[in-house]
């Protein structure tokens, strides 16, 4: 995770915010348009390319 919040990759995800919590495995927190977690994912084990994948993914705008 250390490589990716590093990198220029988050700058890609306009609705993704890096909060650092020492001592606190890393995790997504998934939230609705009012702010609210929806769900929350331990991410410890995930590679650059897996986190890239899924917040390409779970950060996409609804067309509607």
């Amino acid at each position: 995770m250390h490589a990716f919040v590093k990198s220029d990759r988050p700058r890609k995800f306009p609705g993704l915010e890096i909060f650092y919590k020492r001592g606190q495995d890393p995790i997504i927190k998934l939230m609705d348009d009012a702010g609210h977690v929806e769900e929350t994912l331990s991410i410890d084990k995930w590679n650059t390319d897996s986190l890239e994948e899924f917040l390409t993914e779970a950060l996409q705008q609804d067309p509607s």
